[in-house]
C-alpha cells in the first residue's frame, strides 16, 4: 500500500525542523521536500528531515494530501497559481507564516474548490539562543491556526494534528487579530530596527562607531536579513503597523522627557517609608522587571496571562487522525 505523501515546500529553519519533528515518532507517511536551492534542500535531506527530494516542484507535489508551505509571504503570490495546477481535490495546503489573514486572502483568490487552506504561525522565541533546526524546535511552542470560510474543518483538524505532532500546542485563532497583534511584537521591532541601522550607517561618526558596535546593537538591530521579505510583511499588515509605530513615537516622546528630567519623584516603599526615585529609573525598573517576567514565561513555556487576541486551545488528538481523515478528497468528490 502506498504511503501518504507529505509535501514540505522551503527547506530552511522552519521547513527543515518541521520534517525532523515529524519523525521524532515512527509515521506511516512519506516526507518530500523542494527548495529553490538545491543546496538547502541537499541539506535538510542530510539532516534527515526529508525522506527524499525533488528539484522539480510538480513532482514534489505529486499525489501529495498535505502540502506544507515554509516561505516567505511574498513567495505566495507566484507559487500557489502553480499549485492550483496541480493539486488534487480534497488536499490540504497549509501555508506558515507571521501573518494569517494575507495568506488567506491569497488561498482563496488562486485555489480552487476543493483544496483546502490553512494558514499557520509558528512561534520560535529563541530566547538566549540562536534557533537552530532541530526535532524538538517547536516543543510546547504556541502555533496559531487560522482558516478560509470554505475550508472545511476537518482540514483545520488535520492541521492542528501536524502541529501536536511536532510538539507545539494549536491555537485557533482571528486572523485579523492575530495580524493585528504580531504588528506590535514583530513587524514594528523589525522597522525599528531597520530605522536604527540607517540611522547609524548613515550618521558621521559610522566609521568610528562600527568598530564599537557589540551584542545589543547586534539584537537591536536584527531585520532578519531579507528585505523583501519584510516589506511584504508591512506592507501586508501595513493599517497595524502604522498604529503601533504612532503610538511608539508617543511612548519616544514621553521617554525623552524622562531623560531630561533633572528631577527626582518621592514615592511610597513597601514598608510605607518615602524613596526618593528619579522617573527614569523607574521606568526603567518597569522595563526591566516586565522583560524578565516575559523572558520567564517563554523558558517556562508558562503563560499564565491570557493573550491579547480571543484564542481557544485545540483539543488533543491523533495526528492525521485515520491518516489524513480518511481521505478528504474523497468525501469532496462525493459532495
Amino acid at each position: 500500500m502506498t504511503k501518504p505523501i507529505i509535501t514540505i515546500i522551503g527547506l530552511g529553519l522552519t521547513g527543515t525542523s518541521m520534517g525532523l519533528g515529524l519523525q521524532r515518532e515512527a509515521g506511516n507517511f512519506e516526507i518530500v521536500g523542494h527548495d529553490k536551492q538545491p543546496e538547502v534542500a541537499q541539506q535538510a535531506r542530510k539532516l534527515g528531515a526529508v525522506h527524499r527530494t525533488e528539484w522539480n516542484l510538480f513532482k514534489a507535489c505529486a499525489g501529495a494530501e498535505l502540502i506544507v508551505l515554509a516561505v516567505p509571504l511574498h513567495e505566495l503570490e507566484e507559487l500557489l497559481p502553480l499549485l492550483a495546477e496541480e493539486v488534487k481535490p480534497g488536499t490540504l495546503i497549509f501555508a506558515i507564516g507571521s501573518l494569517l489573514l494575507p495568506a488567506i486572502e491569497k488561498g482563496a483568490k488562486h485555489l480552487p474548490d476543493g483544496v483546502h487552506f490553512v494558514a499557520g504561525h509558528a512561534v520560535i522565541t529563541g530566547v538566549g539562543a540562536t534557533p537552530s533546526a532541530r526535532p524538538d524546535l517547536f516543543e510546547k511552542a504556541v502555533f496559531a491556526l487560522a482558516a478560509g470560510v470554505k475550508t472545511d474543518p476537518a482540514a483545520l483538524q488535520l492541521a492542528s494534528d501536524f502541529v501536536e505532532r511536532v510538539g507545539a500546542t494549536p491555537l485557533f485563532v482571528d486572523a485579523l487579530e492575530h495580524d493585528g497583534v504580531m504588528a506590535g511584537v514583530e513587524h514594528l521591532p523589525m522597522l525599528l530596527a531597520a530605522a536604527l541601522m540607517r540611522s547609524s550607517a548613515s550618521g558621521a561618526g559610522w566609521r568610528e562607531a562600527k568598530r564599537l558596535a557589540g551584542r545589543h546593537f547586534a539584537e537591536a538591530t536584527d531585520v532578519g536579513g531579507d528585505a523583501a521579505a519584510l516589506f511584504a510583511a508591512l506592507q501586508a499588515n501595513k493599517q497595524s503597523v502604522v498604529l503601533k509605530l504612532q503610538k511608539m513615537r508617543q511612548e519616544l516622546a514621553e521617554w525623552q522627557v524622562l531623560l531630561e528630567n533633572d528631577a527626582e519623584n518621592t514615592i511610597k516603599s513597601d514598608n510605607t517609608q518615602a524613596v526618593t526615585v528619579h522617573p527614569l529609573l523607574a521606568a526603567l525598573t518597569e522595563a526591566v522587571q516586565a522583560r524578565s517576567s516575559w523572558e520567564t514565561q517563554v523558558i517556562l513555556k508558562n503563560w499564565e496571562e491570557q493573550p491579547d487576541a480571543p484564542v481557544a486551545k485545540a483539543e488533543s488528538s491523533g495526528f492525521l487522525r485515520q491518516m489524513f481523515l480518511g481521505g478528504l478528497g474523497n468525501r469532496q468528490r462525493k459532495g
